[in-house]
């Protein structure tokens, strides 16, 4: 990948370029960064860049015909154009790896008022923000967005589990981490990171992540995966009518998009054993569906498996809570969960989730499980 900035200060940039993970990314070749002086572009005995902006008001802006040699002279077939700008989109983990996925980006950094208009509206593709705050230029947006990129090319972080496991990179923050000694200042270190045990400490990881999110950052839980995050498994319940038309074939879809997202069974019911035997041979190939006589026997059997209070989410109450606030205390419970449509058993911790809300009418029942699933443990 290759990064040029056109920058009226361009020793901001080239010791940047040089040092720590994104120097060694450049001097291995990872990473091709090229700074621009835009004075090279100026004319005139003075090398003018800048003119007094129109209306009487504000500062300094760039000129457009500066801008646009500068362009000529860097841009190449695929050149992506950005400019960091206080009124851009800000830059998200989406943004950046969205962005890693382009040949060439050329970063045109403003200063005082910022760049002309009309070579905005005419040749930049894509404007961005680092936050809510105006700095000077553009140069430190510039190497905060190149930083971001390196992280995410092969071979510039030494261990590519460290990338999966930044915060943003899955929707959720990062775990704390912890160094030696084991005892500071009477703190200790988590037992389970100093157990030696792979899964404990992983398992441990994943819920302090969660935990941090929920206390920090609870708006990314509309953009995470919660799988990993959940300390039990989850499961899909179903309320379903035995002498219901291709009741198999519907089942099995459903069992197929539940393994697709990665919950651990469906359940049916109510299903008795004739009910089970005259659907056996229609279900053989789906071992993932669980047949029981009741709403109540489902909800007993999801609780036996696992340790910790079962946790239910009605997915189609009228009244119930918005989709957000069901996945927040999923991921805040203990025990498994039961993702329900249909009748509600009476143990259990029950959430209540209003159903999907869509323009065009209701939604089929195996389009609306598929949504519902998408939105818990569909990757962002």
């Amino acid at each position: 990948m290759k990064v040029t900035v056109v920058t009226a200060f361009p020793d901001f940039l080239d010791s940047f370029a040089r040092t720590s993970i994104v120097g060694r990314a450049v001097e291995k070749g990872l990473i091709d960064v090229e700074v621009v002086n835009l004075r090279d572009f100026a004319q005139g005995n003075y090398r003018q860049i800048d003119d007094y902006s129109f209306g009487g008001k504000g500062g300094m802006t760039l000129m457009p015909e500066v801008l646009e040699r500068a362009l000529h002279f860097v841009r190449g077939e695929g050149t992506k154009v950005l400019f960091p700008t206080p009124v851009g989109a800000v830059l998200t983990q989406d943004l950046v790896e969205a962005l890693a996925r382009e040949e060439h980006l050329a970063i045109f950094c403003g200063h005082y008022e910022g760049l002309d208009e009309r070579f905005v509206e005419k040749y930049v593709d894509l404007e961005y923000s680092i936050g809510d705050y105006v700095l000077t230029g553009g140069e430190i947006p510039a190497m905060t967005l190149i930083d971001a990129l390196s992280r995410l090319v092969p071979g510039v972080v030494g261990k590519e589990l460290s990338v999966a496991d930044d915060s943003f990179y899955n929707g959720m923050l990062d775990t704390p981490h912890f160094t030696r000694p084991a005892v500071w200042q009477g703190m200790e270190v988590p037992a389970e990171l100093t157990s030696g045990d792979d899964a404990q400490i992983e398992k441990w990881r994943r819920r302090a992540a969660a935990s941090r999110t929920l206390s920090r950052r609870p708006d990314l839980l509309g953009r995470a995966n919660v799988m990993d995050y959940l300390e039990d498994e989850a499961y899909l319940g179903l309320s379903v009518d035995p002498n219901a038309s291709g009741l198999a074939a519907e089942l099995a879809q459903i069992a197929q998009t539940a393994k697709a997202y990665g919950l651990a069974r469906v359940i049916a019911a109510p299903l008795n054993r004739e009910d089970f035997d005259v659907l056996r041979g229609q279900l053989s190939e789906v071992p993932e569906i669980k047949c029981v006589p009741s709403v109540s026997r489902m909800a007993e059997w999801a609780a036996r498996k696992k340790h910790g209070p079962l946790l239910v989410i009605a997915a189609e109450t009228p009244s119930g809570l918005p989709w957000m606030e069901a996945k927040r205390q999923m991921v805040e419970a203990s025990g498994p969960a039961l993702i329900l449509f249909g009748a509600v058993p009476a143990q259990g911790r029950v959430i209540a989730m209003r159903p999907q809300e869509t323009p065009g009418g209701e939604l089929p029942r195996t389009a609306l499980i598929s949504a519902t699933l998408d939105r818990f443990f569909g990757s962002r």
